[in-house]
């Protein structure tokens, strides 16, 4: 596996990752209407803005194997005070699920916060009935610390958690 940097004419190559992995992973959480169609175009925008105009402290990292993109994480540095970095986004093509690209992203996103962030942790939020996720994270020592009702791009207001590792080293693999 290689992992590079994202360049803003990688747009529409992230957003239809994220839209792949939302429409398998939120089958059950998300507006069926909006994972049909509305998504793509939402996703893109997001994308091609967070790429044109990335936010102070972000990094997104594409995974690949083979040459071909197969995931990729959106990180935020010091996003928080108390939690420390945040994973904004970390996503892998359903097709490419279970062989390690998950574990791999968070790998490079602990480096890359201890690195810039190094007394500080990192964290994510994961929507509430996402079990598959929360199970992922906390196999990895992710610890659930909080709730919160976010509002989602479909329109509806959703339960997440906080999952947060008080030291990142805990998710770097040798």
């Amino acid at each position: 596996m290689v992992f590079r940097d994202a360049l803003p004419a990688d747009a529409p190559l992230i957003a239809a990752i994220h839209v792949a992995s939302w429409r398998i992973a939120y089958a059950h959480i998300m507006d069926p209407a909006y994972l049909a169609g509305p998504i793509e175009a939402e996703r893109l925008a997001t994308w091609t803005q967070r790429l044109d105009t990335p936010q102070p402290g972000q990094r997104i990292i594409i995974a690949e194997r083979d040459g071909q993109a197969i995931g990729f994480t959106c990180v935020v540095g010091g996003a928080d005070p108390r939690w420390g970095t945040l994973v904004d986004n970390l996503h892998a093509l359903p097709s490419a699920k279970g062989g390690g690209i998950g574990t791999a992203l968070l790998d490079q996103a602990a480096r890359w916060a201890l690195a810039g962030w190094p007394d500080g942790g990192l964290f994510l939020w994961c929507y509430t009935a996402n079990d598959a996720a929360r199970g992922f994270y906390a196999a990895r020592g992710g610890m659930e610390v909080e709730d919160w009702d976010k509002p989602g791009p479909d329109g509806r207001t959703l339960p997440e958690k906080r999952v947060a590792w008080k030291d990142p080293r805990l998710l770097i693999r040798n």
